[in-house]
């Protein structure tokens, strides 16, 4: 009788299984694991720290090496472990090797806060586009906390140390339990357009559970929609909550926001009175400068007139000099050509004729230029030059020798 072999050729050894699964172990997706259970049955040897986590349904064994200077819970602790599957190849286990373990408390809220981080990153809530900057120069401040704490003394005190007129403004919110998270969500929305220069929502430190209202997505959502500028001075410098990326800037404590609004307003003032001294001084220096350029070129002006005046003058001086002359001269040759005429009207002058002895005989009123013009018994009038005489023509003989009728 043939008995048939039971092994078939796609039959594997135990060590081959578990070298299978040892390989599929080493996939990434088995590596960077977070699991939260409660621990059991914990214990420390050769300096590991072995045990189980649990949770109602399921189990499953862990081990976090070299756990001396770690974290160590205590059985019925719940927490939170961050590692990856192990596969122990030779007893054919699967455990889970913890590279860290925090508790439960803050872990859950650790894993819950990182994924709306990233979710609320994916949409680019956190994105720099969309932040504003700070006013340089604030007028009026509102700061969003609690007046109960010590937050807002240290805000106001350092303000009020290098700035004495900036105007703050408190409203005071709940920054710490349930509900606190909406409180501050709905002022901000009603302070958004008051004309604030600035918003300062703040906070002092604590643990995570008390800064959870500053990881709530309707406060982040809001902080958002802001148009008012907002800093975000949430805890300690160690703190970085989702409203400090939000935010349009991010200070490390209550005190450095103060700080970031709080222009330093002496200095500034003495940077502007310097500045204004130093104007007035150009401008005097520049106005002294161009009047002593107007006075030398008035200088000048009536340096260029007095000569023009002279110029002038002297020509003018010398025109009536030439007039002067010109004139003198042509009277001199008026007064010649009036004696020389004056001497031939003398010499043709009846008068100088009469002076020799002639006589201006006339008859009737007119002169007797012809004898012939005469008849006897005509009176006729005879002047000479020194007076005159009336005769009778007794008789008339011309030149022929005929006398006259």
């Amino acid at each position: 009788m043939i008995v048939q072999n039971p092994i078939s050729e796609k039959a594997i050894s135990v060590t081959e299984l578990n070298a299978t699964i040892a390989a599929c172990m080493d996939s990434p997706i088995f590596k960077g694991l977070e699991v939260f259970g409660e621990v059991s049955g914990g214990r420390v040897t050769g300096g590991h720290f072995y045990f189980t986590l649990k949770d109602k349904d399921s189990e499953i064994q862990c081990v976090r090496f070299y756990a001396a200077s770690s974290y160590i819970p205590k059985d019925g602790e719940s927490v939170v472990l961050r590692g990856e599957l192990n596969f122990w190849t030779k007893k054919g286990k699967v455990n889970f090797k913890a590279r860290e373990i925090v508790p439960a408390g803050k872990g859950l809220l650790a894993i819950q806060f990182e994924k709306m981080k990233a979710k609320l990153a994916a949409e680019g809530l956190f994105d720099k586009a969309h932040k504003v900057p700070i006013p340089k120069y604030p007028k009026t401040v509102l700061v969003v906390t609690s007046k109960t704490g010590a937050v807002i003394r240290d805000i106001v005190t350092t303000v009020r140390r290098k700035n004495p007129v900036i105007d703050i403004v408190v409203r005071d919110v709940r920054v710490q339990g349930d509900g606190a998270a909406h409180e501050i969500a709905g002022v901000l929305a009603r302070v958004d357009k008051l004309g604030f220069d600035v918003v300062i929502l703040a906070r002092g430190g604590g643990s995570l559970e008390d800064l959870a209202p500053f990881y709530d997505e309707e406060l982040v959502r809001a902080i958002y929609s802001m148009c008012t500028p907002v800093i975000s001075a949430v805890g300690h410098e160690t703190d970085l909550s989702l409203a400090d990326l939000v935010a349009d800037e991010r200070a490390a404590t209550p005190t450095a926001a103060a700080e970031l609004v709080a222009y330093d307003y002496n200095g500034l003032l003495k940077e502007v009175t310097d500045c204004a001294e130093k104007m007035r001084r150009a401008v005097r220096s520049d106005f002294d400068r161009k009047l002593m350029r107007v006075r030398g070129e008035g200088e000048k002006l009536g340096r260029l007139m007095v000569s023009f005046r002279n110029k002038r003058e002297r020509r003018l001086l010398n025109a009536v000099t030439r007039l002067e002359m010109s004139v003198g001269n042509k009277l001199r040759d008026a007064e010649s050509k009036v004696t020389a005429l004056s001497g031939k009207l003398d010499a043709l002058s009846p008068l100088k004729v009469l002076s020799r002895g002639y006589f201006n005989v006339q008859a009737a009123g007119r002169s007797v230029t012809s004898v012939r013009r005469l008849k006897k018994g005509d009176i006729v009038t005879a002047r000479g030059s020194d007076g005159s005489f009336t005769a009778t023509v007794d008789n008339v003989m011309p030149e022929d020798g005929r006398a006259g009728a």
